[in-house]
């Protein structure tokens, strides 16, 4: 089923500064879109804005025609440190977050933590994890659901190669089946790798195509 997110003159300021400025961009099923740009360029905000999670302070957000208030639906993401509960395991982390939509069923669960290379039987509390699990964690947590969207900031951050290219499938796997893929990283074989089109972020503006 194809889709489409048209973000049209996004802007949000605050005490008078802006932190993104009038942002013009489209986003279509089947393709994975790169951002790109130094720290507080504005990735994270724009991010924050599209899933709702930023109330915008000009511009308007439309998913299929129709305009987005409030929290975007069918949508996985990771935004900056993911929050998992320090004294669970993997497993029971998603199984918490699952609890909320009741729409995750326990091989659903697996077959995530699985394919990110961790075991939904391991008992090990996440808080004794390296960066590189936890981050796994996180991506197990956004896929589990098999969302329509995905909107990942610097999701393969500290994770090790071996598992950086199975992430880097799973990801791909999302475009050939026709969803949308929004993708924010420092590392360029990533953006290179995965991505369709590359915008370039700088002061919050978008400068390059």
């Amino acid at each position: 089923m194809n889709m489409k997110i048209e973000v049209k003159n996004l802007s949000k300021k605050v005490e008078g500064v802006y932190l993104v400025k009038n942002i013009n961009l489209n986003f279509e099923s089947g393709k994975i879109y790169g951002l790109v740009g130094q720290n507080g360029c504005g990735k994270t905000v724009l991010f924050k804005l599209l899933l709702g999670l930023m109330r915008k302070t000009e511009g308007e957000i439309f998913v299929d025609g129709k305009e987005q208030k409030g929290f975007m639906r069918e949508v996985g993401f990771i935004i900056e440190r993911p929050n998992l509960i320090p004294e669970y395991s993997a497993y029971k982390n998603l199984k918490v977050l699952s609890s909320y939509t009741k729409s995750v069923s326990r091989e659903k669960i697996t077959n995530a933590l699985e394919a990110v290379g961790l075991s939904a039987t391991d008992k090990k509390k996440v808080k004794n994890y390296s960066l590189g699990m936890k981050q796994k964690v996180a991506i197990a947590m956004t896929i589990m659901d098999d969302p329509k969207i995905l909107i990942l900031d610097e999701p393969l951050n500290a994770i090790d190669d071996i598992s950086v290219k199975k992430i880097r499938e799973i990801i791909m796997g999302y475009k050939q089946r026709d969803k949308i893929v929004l993708i924010a990283s420092h590392y360029k074989d990533d953006i290179d790798y995965l991505c369709d089109e590359v915008y370039e972020m700088r002061k919050g503006e978008i400068v390059e195509i």
